[in-house]
């Protein structure tokens, strides 16, 4: 029996993508500040240092090696009271989800960069823990996912993503650099951010965009 194979898989970033990485960050200082204010206040400025320089931070890691795993539970604990009935993803996220969920034969999931610890409790909070998700140690993505590809220009994707086979990748990111190595059969945009550096070498199939909305409209555009 052949395995079918999808028209179109949908990879979506998280932070700042899919996820509103600001509001998420500015409850998680409240949490750790209900327990802990010095904690709270070594956490803001180590959000705002690698927020400057465009790197990717885990809240989780950070609080675990100054307080410890004890701390953290009720850390956390607080901060899931605090995203209770919160929409923690950005203006248009479910409306490209939805849109993608609509196609025919197109699927979705998220490739994030960071801790595994700290990625999933943000996509548990926000609300997309049935999204199929991998937490990755690769800086390029675009290499990682061009990886997946076999002879013939089919995507196998890992089982984290669901396993399943697919023509056509739809990258969607918001730092260029993330795009370096994706293959020219592969469809990508970059949602623009603080993090243009290297923007001007994106290739010519990766498209810049104002937000997810203008993701929706260019896709019907050119179906």
């Amino acid at each position: 029996m052949n395995t079918p194979v999808l028209t179109a898989f949908y990879i979506l970033d998280l932070d700042r993508t899919l996820l509103d990485t600001e509001q998420a960050a500015r409850l998680m200082r409240d949490a750790a500040s209900w327990r802990n204010t010095d904690l709270a206040a070594e956490l803001t400025q180590k959000i705002e240092d690698y927020t400057l320089y465009g790197e990717s931070f885990s809240m989780h890691d950070f609080i675990v090696e100054r307080v410890g795993e004890q701390e953290l539970a009720l850390i956390e604990q607080k901060y899931h009271e605090l995203t209770l009935g919160q929409d923690l993803l950005n203006a248009g996220a479910k409306e490209l989800m939805a849109y993608i969920d609509a196609r025919p034969n197109s699927a979705f999931g998220i490739l994030t960069f960071g801790s595994p610890k700290g990625q999933a409790l943000k996509i548990e909070v926000s609300g997309l823990g049935a999204v199929p998700s991998l937490v990755t140690q690769e800086t390029f993505k675009g290499e990682q996912i061009s990886s997946w590809r076999d002879e013939s220009g089919v995507y196998h994707l890992p089982a984290e993503l669901g396993g399943q086979m697919a023509h056509t990748i739809v990258f969607v990111d918001d730092k260029p650099f993330s795009f370096k190595g994706l293959a020219a059969d592969c469809h990508g945009y970059w949602v623009k951010s603080l993090y243009d550096a290297g923007m001007e070498k994106l290739p010519d199939y990766v498209v810049p965009v104002e937000n997810l909305r203008s993701i929706i409209a260019l896709e019907k555009l050119h179906p």
